[in-house]
């Protein structure tokens, strides 16, 4: 429960750009760790052509 709020106070805390490469990198540790880091980089209104491509790579599977 602790390290879970861990992981989103460091989603805040991180730079954009280290985000997307732990996004890029599926560095993530689970699900909601992952759309909690595409939350924030969208709240950001960065990388957001990178995080449509990625979704739609996804999907392609």
């Amino acid at each position: 429960m602790m390290n879970k709020q861990n992981n989103d106070v460091n989603v805040k805390n991180l730079c954009s750009r280290k985000l997307w490469e732990l996004l890029k990198n599926a560095e993530w540790q689970d699900n909601s760790e992952r759309f909690a880091i595409e939350r924030e980089l969208s709240g950001r209104r960065h990388y957001i052509e990178e995080l449509e491509k990625l979704s739609a790579r996804e999907t392609m599977h």
